[in-house]
């Protein structure tokens, strides 16, 4: 009796334990939401000065004051955002002289769908006298896409100086952690504490360099294929190609489509578009299949199925910023996982498929 007693309660804690993880999920759910303006900035922030954290304990080293430190850093950033602000700004400016243009071709279009219309319906014995495909596809429409993109530029400036904001704070103590676990903790458990927050460190380190350095080659092939081909605004679209390439498989391909289309707009032909299309598809194949897995084939090893789950999930919550961190936060939880003895199994679940083990080969 008493036996079954223990048994019951152990299957109750076991309920009660599921219940509240359940509940603790919500809630940890909703606090991402309800602090989305906060928690991007910081996102963005940490994963920067996981970047940076090795100039700045350098530079520290060299017993160089904290605040120069932090002043460099803060320079080298800057300069990075008023090149980024600079482009767009540009890009802004050059399309509002255009705008005429870009709203007359829409109008061709739209014109051309109506005749194409008309023709395919003559046969079929359907009135198309009503058929208004403006309706469908507004002139004004590149006005309200610019007006947007402005809007956007603008909360992306803000955006940017809480990022700075909370880079300043986290750098700041960056090199202090090492003694403050060594007051901490015994000896040999500071020593395990230490070896671990390294070793994660430097593995989300290594992702990030790694998957900029694959965007940005991206980014700067694309932006040289438009600007050969007379593309409009081909460093814009290099930049835009560079930031959509952290969102996995869907990032790219929107890349070549808006691209593709702004080329379409922009020439009578749909000659040049269609090189630029074939051209953008080889490079991200290429880089894609080839470069990419090469250079992240020691960094990260994701479930594909883990990837789009956590894109769906972060994207809804986060929005395009979410989408962009989705597989960097991720990669940053595997990361972790992997250097926890109790959370190794769960990094091997968000592993990709187990390579093969090579077999010994048999004693002569």
């Amino acid at each position: 009796m008493p036996l079954a007693l223990l048994k019951d309660a152990i299957g109750e804690s076991k309920v009660a334990l599921s219940l509240i993880g359940v509940i603790a999920a919500f809630f940890v759910g909703v606090t991402l939401l309800e602090l989305k303006t906060v928690l991007v900035p910081f996102s963005i922030a940490l994963l920067l000065s996981i970047m940076f954290q090795p100039l700045v304990v350098w530079l520290k080293s060299k017993r160089i004051p904290t605040y120069l430190t932090l002043t460099v850093v803060l320079v080298a950033l800057a300069l990075a955002v008023g090149l980024v602000a600079l482009v767009v700004f540009q890009s802004a400016r050059s399309l509002s002289t255009t705008i005429d243009h870009y709203e007359s071709r829409v109008e061709a279009i739209v014109e051309d769908i109506e005749v194409a219309a008309g023709r395919l319906a003559a046969p079929l014995g359907v009135d198309v006298e009503d058929l208004d495909a403006s309706r469908v596809v507004d002139a004004s429409l590149v006005s309200t896409l610019l007006a947007n993109g402005l809007g956007s530029f603008l909360s992306f400036v803000a955006n940017a100086f809480m990022v700075l904001l909370f880079m300043l704070f986290i750098l700041a103590g960056s090199g202090e952690f090492s003694a403050k676990v060594q007051r901490a903790y015994p000896p040999d458990i500071a020593e395990r504490v230490q070896q671990v927050t390294e070793n994660i460190t430097s593995g989300v380190r290594r992702y990030l360099a790694a998957k900029t350095f694959v965007s940005a080659l991206t980014g700067v092939l694309v932006g040289l294929t438009l600007w050969i081909l007379g593309v409009d605004f081909p460093v814009f679209w290099g930049f835009l190609t560079f930031l959509l390439n952290f969102i996995p498989n869907i990032g790219s391909i929107a890349a070549v489509i808006l691209a593709f289309l702004a080329a379409a707009l922009q020439f009578s032909s749909l000659t040049i578009p269609l090189i630029a299309l074939l051209c953008m598809g080889v490079i991200q194949m290429v880089v894609g299949n080839w470069i990419d897995p090469w250079v992240m084939a020691s960094n990260l090893d994701l479930s594909p199925l883990l990837v789009i789950v956590s894109l769906i999930f972060w994207s809804w919550l986060w929005g395009i910023a979410g989408a962009v961190l989705a597989v960097p936060m991720t990669a940053t939880i595997k990361i972790m996982f992997e250097n926890v003895n109790g959370l190794r199994p769960l990094a091997a679940i968000m592993g990709g498929a187990p390579k093969p083990r090579r077999s010994s080969p048999n004693p002569s």
